[in-house]
């Protein structure tokens, strides 16, 4: 495909991001660019497809009638409690050193992360987010990338490393340095690893549902020392 129009599907949620986040500085709005950019650009190119008449890769059609199968969930559950585990025991022998709390305070009130719609947001990071995170990057751009032929190993790797592109201008404001750089490679690896969970399995449900187990790990974190 088009490397010009690869290149935006890859850096828009990014761009989205900063938008939202270092732009006009509230969480929720980075939610509507973010999550919307996340829905309606699959959404879109998936209508202009039907209108156009065209058929979607046999081999991506097998993927969705196949079975959900046990080895998908039990692999979903299990490594998303092992990625819940692992964040807040890692919070709890850390956060000295990964969270300045007051300054941290301060910057989530700045950007609206707080007050009586804390919730809701809550409940998009625990649902919402998991869902749409990987339908478009282990989803949609996954499949982009293979019918370009790109290779199964390099099309994971490109999806993790732009996933992984935006969540550095979330963590590098709210960690402490020089561990705000260092906590970008995890996001990376689970990227990785939820790749490679979309391609064994054929299926999301396994990858949205250890993704939804990480992000309440992150949240346990904030109810922790934050809230």
């Amino acid at each position: 495909m088009d490397r010009f129009k690869l290149a935006i599907l890859f850096l828009g949620p990014t761009i989205m991001i900063a938008a939202g986040l270092q732009g006009m500085r509230s969480v929720p709005l980075t939610f509507v660019l973010f999550y919307g950019w996340l829905l309606l650009v699959p959404l879109g190119s998936f209508v202009l497809r039907r209108r156009a008449g065209a058929c979607a890769d046999s081999r991506f059609q097998t993927d969705r009638k196949r079975p959900r199968t046990k080895s998908d969930l039990l692999l979903g559950i299990g490594s998303g409690a092992v990625f819940l585990g692992a964040i807040v025991t890692a919070a709890v022998q850390f956060h000295p050193l990964l969270l300045n709390i007051p300054r941290l305070k301060g910057l989530l009130q700045e950007w609206h992360f707080t007050g009586e719609h804390m919730m809701w947001l809550v409940l998009v990071l625990l649902v919402l987010n998991p869902l749409l995170e990987e339908a478009y990057w282990r989803g949609y751009m996954l499949r982009k990338l293979t019918d370009a032929r790109v290779r199964p190993a390099m099309a994971v790797f490109l999806t993790s490393l732009f996933y992984s592109l935006y969540h550095v201008l979330s963590i590098m404001p709210i960690f402490e340095r020089p561990w705000n750089i260092v906590l970008v490679l995890p996001v990376f690896a689970a990227g990785l690893f939820w790749g490679w969970m979309r391609l064994r399995h054929a299926s999301l449900t396994g990858s949205v549902l250890s993704h939804s187990f990480a992000d309440a790990g992150i949240m346990c974190v904030y109810f922790l020392y934050l809230s």
